[in-house]
């Protein structure tokens, strides 16, 4: 590891971390263990990987296809507790709390939001549609070495984002987290009886919310199903009961880059070597682009730019953030997080501008937002949107040449 973490511990009131969810243990028996693939460190602007053979592209997304032991909690390499001052929260009228942004209408802070859930797998549903109109994506692993995503709009709409994904346990504690509505295509009855119990009347399906809500493409468009956020409110205000929300609280932001680690022009984030989402700073936009592993007709993969389907637009943001979390591991495609609330020790990886910083997050109770510090201090977010990643506690960044860094998903 190229740089050792070192974070300060700040001292709150005691709290209870409370799971949200209450999950029946689905698996019985003995679980086999499997070894990961080896993973190919991306160290070049374009890299060719060797073609896949007939039966490695069969078996691709079933190599973990044997479940492996629930992790157990590691405790996190800290330095010694420092006292810190009670945090007052800020609440601004005119700004937006997630991207630090503007508001041309006061109103929309009273707006709920609404998250979507999308897929990134299998590589046919790719481009994303309008993900960059979200405010903030978190981004999380679905089982199989790939990952979902789950876009958070508030004071912005989208008129067609998708592809739109199944449900899975970690939205719920999300939706909850952020007050907002949820949009999945469908969910296995078990993850459906758990948004039934803790997200009531907020949970919008396909087929069950008419469209334009959610809308299933013809197979000449593409034939995904994609979602109008500002059709669900409208649809959620008449057919739901009223319900009011609370401000959240401001995350700090400064236009100029104040302290950092390390430089960062590119930080990829490897499920596997044919599963990847490759960051790259573009000092022209001030944003890190989105790369992704593309597949040719002749089985070689290489990174490539991903781009809106809409708009032709690269996929950017101005902020990315490495969570550091306790994975739960039911089989190899049932997932949860535990995330720790009132446990301000949990460590982050923030990128913005080019930079590395390292730093915590923390959430107070199970109904209120993220923060995130550098040090003591609240860490200052670029103004404009962010994309949380949720790796595990064990995944530590490794520089491979100046500047760039591979951080490899690692369950234990």
């Amino acid at each position: 590891m190229a740089k050792l973490f070192c974070f300060s511990r700040r001292s709150f009131l005691a709290g209870i971390v409370f799971f949200l969810i209450p999950v029946i243990a689905i698996l019985s028996g003995c679980q086999s263990r499997y070894l990961p693939p080896k993973i190919t460190p991306v160290i070049t602007p374009v890299r060719t990987l060797a073609p896949l053979s007939p039966q490695q592209k069969e078996t691709q997304l079933a190599l973990q296809a044997t479940a492996t032991p629930i992790p157990s909690p590691t405790p996190f390499p800290l330095a010694s507790a420092t006292p810190m001052a009670t945090r007052t929260p800020k609440v601004f009228d005119n700004i937006n709390p997630f991207t630090g942004l503007s508001l041309r209408d006061d109103s929309d802070l009273l707006k709920r939001p609404v998250m979507v859930k999308l897929a990134n797998w299998p590589r046919s549903l790719r481009p994303f549609n309008q993900i960059n109109k979200a405010d903030l994506v978190f981004e999380y692993y679905n089982g199989h070495q790939t990952n979902h995503l789950l876009a958070l709009f508030y004071t912005s709409d989208a008129t067609a984002v998708g592809p739109l994904a199944p449900g899975r346990l970690l939205d719920a504690r999300l939706a909850r987290h952020y007050q907002a509505d949820l949009v999945v295509a469908s969910a296995p009855e078990m993850i459906e009886g758990v948004f039934a119990n803790t997200l009531p009347n907020r949970v919008f399906y396909r087929g069950f919310a008419p469209c334009p809500g959610i809308c299933t493409e013809t197979e000449a468009q593409g034939g995904n199903t994609v979602v109008d956020t500002a059709a669900i409110r409208e649809f959620s205000a008449k057919d739901r009961p009223p319900r009011t929300i609370n401000r959240s609280e401001n995350l700090s932001f400064s236009p100029k880059i104040q302290n950092w680690d390390e430089d960062a022009s590119r930080f990829s984030y490897l499920y596997a070597d044919f599963s990847v989402m490759d960051w790259r700073y573009n000092p022209d936009t001030g944003k890190y682009h989105l790369w992704q592993e593309v597949e040719d007709e002749n089985g070689e993969l290489s990174l490539q730019p991903s781009y809106d389907r809409d708009t032709g637009e690269p996929i950017a943001f101005e902020n990315i953030v490495f969570m550091m979390s306790n994975y739960i591991e039911y089989n190899s495609v049932t997932y949860d997080i535990n995330l720790r609330e009132a446990d301000p020790n949990q460590m982050a990886i923030f990128l913005r501008d080019g930079k590395l910083t390292y730093g915590t997050w923390f959430s107070s109770n199970q109904t209120e937002s993220f923060t995130f510090f550098s040090g003591s201090e609240p860490y200052l977010f670029k103004p404009g949107r962010s994309w949380y990643v949720f790796t595990t506690t064990l995944s530590r960044p490794e520089s491979t040449i100046d500047g760039e860094w591979d951080l490899v998903f690692r369950l234990k």
